[in-house]
């Protein structure tokens, strides 16, 4: 009998187990964002410390572009501040940073960097920074360390984020004072307008001192750029030369804080529904446009401060597999997690 009733129990704890395992691989199918879609409003941090500017492996100095390597669950950070480039595992935060690039002080050697800016990684795993400092951008060997030299990938004036086609390797690269973004096609060292008016200031492909550029290449095919002194973001079809291809899809109502404003953008993300997702800097914020709105709405942040709710000039914005929020905080010297509550 006392058999029976142990067995019994064995079997409905796997049980349990299993319709857990099956919960929660139906929420992570299921889960597609909305624009119900909510996330905590007390963020975590996952890595570098508030208030804290320093070089151990632990600690962030404004930290700028991020890229997430979803395959191992890790985030790569541009440490403008400390002139490296960090990696680090999200499954047990906060965690030891490696250096996978730089951290051999300033300068412009292919060891070093002046201000790191934009990161990404191609489908080889080769590792591409944009360092604005330099106005270049660098390549890296997969498995690369401090003691690694990159190549000279590309010259691009005031190199700032940068964006990876991970189906065809094209690299898009933002260049602040050409007011232009460049596109390596094919990871090709041979860039190529992309985006960018090169004299009229006032054509709507015209770009001010430009900063982030996401490519959308699951669902429009369109390039998004944040138009940081315009404070906008355009949305660029693939004949982006053509001024009538190019629309306005948030804010450009000058700098301000209104819903239907942004200040000083820094980076766009764009969900399968077409709503975008605006790092908003100088008003710490993270703005979510429905597409075709006219307005936006705050889902994360909206006050300057140190506090787990507050940002202040936030980066860089980006997804974990589970659709929460990575944000690079970079005034805050932090990366901070909010987690996405209902899908």
């Amino acid at each position: 009998m006392a058999l029976c009733l142990q067995i019994r129990a064995t079997v409905q704890g796997i049980w349990k187990e299993l319709l857990y395992i099956w919960a929660t691989l139906l929420v992570l199918i299921v889960c597609t964002l909305s624009s119900q879609s909510t996330w905590s409003q007390t963020g975590t941090t996952i890595f570098g410390k508030t208030g804290i500017t320093a070089s151990s492996l632990s600690l962030l100095s404004q930290p700028a572009g991020i890229y997430y390597d979803q395959p191992n669950n890790r985030l790569i950070v541009a440490d403008q501040g400390n002139y490296r480039i960090l990696q680090f595992s999200l499954n047990n935060t906060p965690s030891v940073a490696t250096v996978i690039a730089g951290n051999n002080d300033q300068g412009c050697n292919m060891n070093q960097f002046s201000a790191p800016y934009g990161v990404g990684v191609d489908s080889t795993g080769q590792l591409y920074v944009a360092d604005y400092g330099c106005s270049r951008v660098v390549r890296f060997p997969s498995n690369s360390n401090s003691t690694t030299s990159g190549t000279l990938f590309g010259s691009i004036t005031n190199a700032a984020l940068l964006f990876i086609n991970p189906l065809t390797n094209d690299i898009y690269v933002v260049s602040y004072a050409d007011n232009a973004v460049y596109k390596f096609v094919g990871g090709s060292e041979f860039p190529v307008f992309a985006a960018g008016a090169l004299s009229d200031r006032h054509a709507v492909n015209y770009l001010s001192s430009p900063n982030g550029v996401y490519y959308d290449y699951l669902y429009t095919n369109a390039l998004y750029v944040t138009d940081n002194y315009n404070n906008c973001v355009k949305k660029f079809q693939p004949d982006s030369m053509n001024a009538n291809h190019i629309t306005v899809v948030a804010g450009c109502n000058g700098a301000g804080s209104g819903a239907n404003q942004l200040n000083n953008p820094r980076t766009v993300l764009v969900d399968s529904s077409g709503t975008l997702y605006i790092a908003d800097g100088s008003n710490n914020r993270i703005q979510r446009w429905l597409q075709n709105a006219t307005s936006g709405t705050t889902i994360i942040g909206g006050t300057l401060g140190t506090a787990s709710n507050q940002l202040n000039f936030p980066e860089a914005i980006l997804f974990d597999k589970y659709n929460n929020l990575l944000v690079a905080d970079s005034h805050n010297n932090r990366i901070q997690l909010f987690n996405l509550t209902k899908c």
